[in-house]
């Protein structure tokens, strides 16, 4: 188990890919290698890992972590965003495999990091980019948005009520000195509500990180895109697994993978046919075990949905 970050549903992840020795598999979501290393012990002898991360440290990790893997298996790693799997499979030389995993999110080391600006319950400055090599900063956008925008963010991608308060708090503060830490946008955020919160609830703020770190990240955006190019790189039989942590990427994952089994969703209009592509081999979500959720509180939200692609 990766120090990194420690795996969500790993039994059930391993079940669902179907592993066998000689496979090749995906990890879309790198992070520490977590899922990764475990996945190499199943598709020995002759098997191969495609690790796949925007991350520079996540990748870092699986390299230290994954450098036992038995000497039969290829292991590759490829900076890349999930949503661009086509072109790092293209880059490896690799055209079709048997299974991919996607675990949506940003990981415990992400979030026990300071200096990356994730999670509130540190200081740090405002980054929440999961590449830090490029694009904008969770300070750059909130400092430079327009009001309507940033309650735009908060409301849809954190379902925050408090969206448009919050948001003219932002723009009336950056007037006189810019959001640069954590603790910044923390005291923007206690200004504008109730900070009381009871074992367990969750904290106030959390709705209104998610939603900035969302839009950082383009996140909701690569989610679509990912998974249909995934299904493109799958072999007849082959399996993609997909672990969501909030409403709006399993909304999107439910609602991308009926669409690909030919079935119609709420927002489509009638037409021809949809091709039945995959058949999705859980009708409702998977959930961590209770077990699992008191020793990793983290994978409480957790929701895994499989397909698996047709003949």
């Amino acid at each position: 188990m990766s120090a990194y970050h420690t795996p969500v549903m790993l039994v059930e992840v391993l079940e669902s890919l179907s592993l066998a020795p000689g496979q090749t598999i995906v990890d879309g979501t790198l992070g520490g290698g977590g899922h990764s290393r475990p996945i190499c012990d199943r598709i020995a002898p002759g098997g191969m890992l495609i690790g796949l991360d925007r991350d520079q440290d996540a990748l870092d990790a699986a390299t230290l972590a994954l450098s036992d893997v038995p000497e039969t298996v290829a292991v590759k790693f490829v900076r890349s965003n999930y949503a661009d799997i086509a072109t790092a499979l293209n880059g490896v030389g690799i055209e079709a495999v048997d299974g991919v995993l996607l675990d949506l999110g940003v990981s415990s080391h992400q979030l026990n990091t300071p200096e990356r600006g994730f999670a509130l319950r540190y200081v740090g400055p405002l980054d929440m980019r999961m590449d830090v090599s490029s694009g904008q900063t969770a300070a750059d956008l909130l400092n430079t948005l327009p009001e309507a925008e940033i309650a735009r963010i908060l409301f849809e991608y954190g379902e925050e009520p408090r969206a448009r308060r919050i948001a003219a708090e932002i723009v009336r503060r950056r007037a006189t000195r810019p959001l640069i830490t954590t603790e910044d946008l923390v005291d923007t955020l206690r200004a504008t509500m109730p900070f009381r919160t009871r074992p367990g609830e969750i904290h106030p703020a959390t709705k209104t990180f998610q939603a900035i770190r969302i839009a950082v990240n383009q996140e909701l955006d690569a989610i679509e895109t990912a998974l249909r190019a995934a299904t493109n790189a799958l072999k007849p039989g082959g399996r993609l697994v997909v672990i969501a942590y909030h409403s709006l990427e399993d909304r999107i994952v439910k609602n991308t993978m009926a669409e690909l089994s030919g079935k119609r969703v709420e927002t489509d209009f009638p037409s021809t046919p949809l091709p039945k592509i995959v058949e999705v081999k859980t009708k409702k979500p998977l959930t961590p075990t209770e077990e699992e959720i008191r020793a990793n509180p983290r994978a409480r939200s957790a929701k895994m949905r499989v397909a698996e692609r047709r003949p």
